[in-house]
C-alpha cells in the first residue's frame, strides 16, 4: 500500500469534514461510509503498524462523522452505535483527540436521551484522555449541558467557568482535529456560545439564554459573514425565540421565528429539536389563555409535523 492511498483517504475525510454543512447530510453520510469501507478493506490487507494505525484513524474519523450526521438526522440509536465504534478505533490507534471527540458525541447522545449521569461518565473518560486545549474546552461545554439536563445549575456554571481556562490553554496547544482539520471537528467560540445557550435554555434562564445566543450570532457573523441562513445561525435564532418566551415576550419570539417558519421542509430536520423546545414553552401555563400564543403553537406544530421535516427511517 502506498502513502498516496492513505493520503487520498485522509484528504477525502478532511475535505468532507470541512464542508459538513455545505452538502445534503445523506449525501455526506454515503461518502463517509464509502471511505470507511475502503479503509476497512485495506485494514485486512496490511500488517505494517504505521499503516494499521493510519487506517484505524481514517475509519475512526469517518465513522465519527457518520455518527454526527446520524445525530443531526435524529437517528440517535444508529448514531450511538457508530459513536461507540469510532471511539474504539480512536483508542486502538492511540489518537487521544479523536477519542475525546467521540466520547463527547456519546455524552451528547446520552443527555439528549435524558441520561445525564451516563453523559457525565463519558465526559469523565474523555477528560482523562483529552489533550490540553480545544478538546477539553469542548468536553466542558458538553458537561455543562449534561448538568443542565440533570437540573444542576451549579454544576453547569462550574463547567462553563472551567471551560474558559481550557480556552486559554487552547491558544498555545494546537489540536489535530480542531486546528488541523476544522469543519465539523472544530469547536469554535461561536459553537461554544451556542452550546452555552442550550445550557441556560435547559435551566429556563431566559436572560442568560439571550446573552449567550446574541454572543453566538456575533461570533457566527465574524466566522462566516456570508452565511446568514446556515443551520447553526438559524438554530441560534430559534434559541432567541425561546429566550423571549422564557421572558414573557411573545411578539419578540415571533419575530425570531419568522425566517424559521418559512424554511422549506428539507431544511428543517436538524432544527426540529429546538423547535420542539419552542412548542413546549408555548404550552406552559403563562400562555394558555393567549389566543395568539395558541395560533403560534399551531403553526409550529404544523412545521414540526410536516412529513418532510422528520428524519427518514
Amino acid at each position: 500500500m502506498g502513502d498516496d492511498v492513505l493520503g487520498h483517504l485522509f484528504e477525502h475525510v478532511w475535505s468532507l469534514a470541512r464542508d459538513y454543512t455545505e452538502r445534503p447530510l445523506l449525501e455526506e453520510f454515503s461518502e463517509f461510509r464509502l471511505i470507511r469501507d475502503q479503509a476497512t478493506t485495506l485494514l485486512d490487507r496490511t500488517r505494517r503498524p504505521s499503516e494499521l494505525a493510519d487506517l484505524q484513524v481514517i475509519i475512526g474519523e469517518s465513522t465519527a462523522l457518520m455518527a454526527s450526521i446520524g445525530f443531526d438526522l435524529g437517528r440517535w440509536n444508529d448514531a450511538a452505535t457508530l459513536a461507540r465504534a469510532s471511539t474504539m478505533y480512536a483508542e486502538t490507534a492511540g489518537h487521544a483527540s479523536l477519542e475525546a471527540w467521540t466520547l463527547g458525541l456519546q455524552a451528547t447522545l446520552a443527555f439528549w436521551a435524558g441520561k445525564p449521569d451516563a453523559a457525565l461518565a463519558h465526559i469523565e473518560r474523555g477528560l482523562a484522555r483529552a489533550p490540553s486545549g480545544a478538546s477539553r474546552f469542548r468536553l466542558r461545554y458538553i458537561a455543562a449541558r449534561a448538568h443542565a439536563v440533570a437540573g444542576n445549575p451549579q454544576g453547569a456554571a462550574q463547567m462553563l467557568q472551567a471551560a474558559q481556562r481550557d480556552r486559554e490553554d487552547a491558544e498555545g496547544s494546537p489540536d489535530p482535529l480542531h486546528d488541523g482539520i476544522g469543519g465539523e471537528f472544530a469547536f469554535s467560540d461561536a459553537r461554544a456560545a451556542a452550546c452555552g445557550t442550550a445550557v441556560w435554555s435547559g435551566l429556563r434562564d431566559g436572560r442568560r439564554v439571550e446573552q449567550y445566543a446574541q454572543q453566538a450570532l456575533r461570533r457566527y457573523e465574524l466566522e462566516s459573514p456570508n452565511r446568514p441562513t446556515a443551520s447553526p445561525v438559524l438554530g441560534t435564532r430559534i434559541d432567541l425565540a425561546a429566550a423571549r418566551l422564557l421572558q414573557g415576550d411573545l411578539p419578540g419570539a415571533e419575530e425570531h421565528l419568522v425566517p424559521i417558519l418559512a424554511l422549506p421542509p428539507d431544511s428543517r430536520v436538524s432544527l426540529s429539536g429546538r423547535m420542539g423546545t419552542v412548542r413546549r414553552l408555548l404550552t406552559q401555563p403563562r400562555w394558555r389563555r393567549s389566543g395568539r400564543a395558541a395560533e403560534v403553537n399551531s403553526t409550529v406544530a404544523d412545521w414540526l409535523h410536516d412529513p418532510a421535516t422528520k428524519p427518514a427511517g
